[in-house]
């Protein structure tokens, strides 16, 4: 029974310890970008020994991966919290672009790494990897949709890459980019593929642009 105790306390103590090292991480990334981090720098962000840090992580690369693995579950949570709300399809639409923007702007100088990694060899095929779990997700949404007639048959898989590219596309721009706002550069994505992939915003199932962060689907008459 004491062994187990200590056993668990000792499992919290190590959660909590990965837990700072990947948020200090993030913050490092961030700050000098991924080639020019060292790992006594995350270390000493974190307020640990070089040492201890290496009884977690065995090198730089693994505590990126992490970190990665972290924030897009973090992003995954809250994509399927606020799409699952949602009534119609367009609503989910509107839900899943407006939290991923959102998502990215809040963390921009994390985005940017991992931008520039993901068009470098192993870590661009660890990219198109984790986004094809979102495409398979979004795939999924659309064939719901087509089921209650809120959008037409089409290449479901190449719609949500296609809607993935943008978000990353927009995202981007705003790292680079000033003078649009994010309500603005969101609307605009929204009305955008909503019309794209041609899906009904039945009357009366708006969201006022306050409740849905300011965007207001176009209407489609049925």
């Amino acid at each position: 029974m004491q062994r187990a105790v200590v056993d668990r306390k000792q499992k919290i103590v190590a959660e909590f310890r990965r837990s700072e090292i990947l948020a200090a991480a993030t913050k490092v990334f961030g700050n000098k970008g991924f080639e020019a981090t060292r790992m006594e720098e995350i270390a000493k962000a974190a307020r640990l020994a070089k040492g201890t840090l290496y009884l977690y992580f065995d090198s730089k690369d693994a505590i990126y991966l992490a970190t990665v693995r972290q924030a897009l579950s973090e992003l995954a949570t809250l994509t399927e919290g606020q799409v699952r709300k949602e009534p119609t399809l367009a609503g989910k639409v509107a839900a899943f672009i407006r939290v991923r923007v959102a998502f990215w702007d809040e963390q921009q100088s994390f985005y940017r790494v991992i931008l520039s990694l993901s068009r470098e060899g192993q870590h661009r095929k660890r990219s198109i990897a984790w986004q094809r779990e979102t495409v398979l997700y979004l795939q999924a949404i659309f064939d719901e949709g087509a089921k209650a007639g809120e959008i037409p048959e089409q290449d479901f898989v190449g719609a949500a890459w296609a809607m993935m590219d943008a978000i990353r596309g927009t995202s981007e721009r705003r790292i680079y980019t000033e003078g649009r706002s994010t309500e603005d550069d969101t609307r605009f994505l929204t009305e955008f593929l909503l019309r794209a992939l041609q899906i009904k915003v039945p009357v009366g199932q708006q969201k006022a642009p306050a409740e849905a962060g300011a965007m207001r689907p176009p209407t489609i008459s049925n």
